[in-house]
């Protein structure tokens, strides 16, 4: 039986920009996830910051498989149709006690798609107000709003100019709950003061007939057919961060380096992106 949404939450959607799923991910599901991260940050201390960023799920076949649980699939299908390109994959965690906060930004601020993709934030454990939960601010999908650019050591990034923050609504999940938010729907986060990790992945989730405003996006099919071939195809990787799979997502960064998490590429620039020197 599918366990897509209600139209009561695709109407929640269509309007505030977001929706919560409860339940969707079983607690083994979730604490094996994390079980397999936390083996990964143990033998690769210095790998995790570029190896846990930007298309994870095309080195780890362990977040492939979780970014393609038929559930997660089921309600994305509700909003975007039956034909899905995972195109993003990216760990988000704040420690106990980090001042970490992500500023108000729309991530299809500088390279929108169309139909716009939607974020799914995957609770491998809980989120709450005191660890730094999700935070939406309702009816902000319809347009892009004015923003700033901030400079970081591997990217730029947008934050919007101004943001009545009266109206955030925090998103708060248990494990295994998913918040899916519209692509363009204004966002952030605050620090993390509880004595809990903080611990969700997003993925991306595209629509196969969907074209971006600028450059050509990459992503891997992960149900349906791809009639259009807006979007060049991803590998699947296969094992935990092999050496196949980094040398992957390098021609994969370094051929498409144009999608909204990255932004545009200024004129004569090289791609850059989190990658180890070292780490073949």
């Amino acid at each position: 039986m599918s366990r897509g949404l209600s139209p009561e939450q695709l109407k929640a959607f269509q309007t505030s920009g977001f929706v919560i799923a409860r339940g969707v991910l079983a607690a083994r599901v979730c604490d094996d996830f994390r079980a397999q991260a936390d083996a990964f940050e143990a033998a690769h201390p210095r790998d995790t910051c570029w190896a846990f960023d930007i298309k994870a799920n095309l080195l780890f076949d362990w977040v492939y498989a979780l970014g393609t649980h038929p559930a997660l699939l089921d309600v994305i299908e509700s909003l975007i149709g039956p034909d899905i390109l995972l195109t993003n994959s990216i760990f988000r965690t704040k420690e106990p006690g980090s001042t970490t906060h992500y500023g108000w930004h729309q991530d299809a601020a500088r390279i929108q798609v169309t139909p716009a993709f939607v974020i799914a934030y995957l609770a491998v454990g809980p989120a709450s107000v005191e660890n730094g939960c999700l935070r939406v601010v309702p009816g902000t999908h319809h347009k892009i709003a004015p923003f700033h650019l901030i400079d970081y050591p591997d990217r730029q990034v947008a934050r919007v100019d101004e943001v009545d923050e009266t109206r955030a609504v925090d998103l708060v999940l248990a494990q295994g709950d998913v918040a899916v938010f519209h692509g363009n729907a204004v966002h952030g986060s605050n620090p993390n003061v509880s004595a809990e990790r903080r611990f969700a992945l997003l993925n991306d989730y595209t629509a196969t007939a969907a074209r971006q405003s600028l450059g050509q996006g990459s992503g891997q099919l992960v149900r349906g057919v791809d009639r259009f071939g807006h979007f060049a195809e991803e590998p699947v990787p296969r094992g935990s961060c092999t050496g196949q799979s980094i040398l992957a997502r390098r021609r994969i960064l370094r051929r498409y380096p144009e999608n909204p998490l990255m932004g545009p590429l200024a004129s004569g620039a090289t791609p850059g992106f989190a990658d180890g020197p070292d780490a073949l």
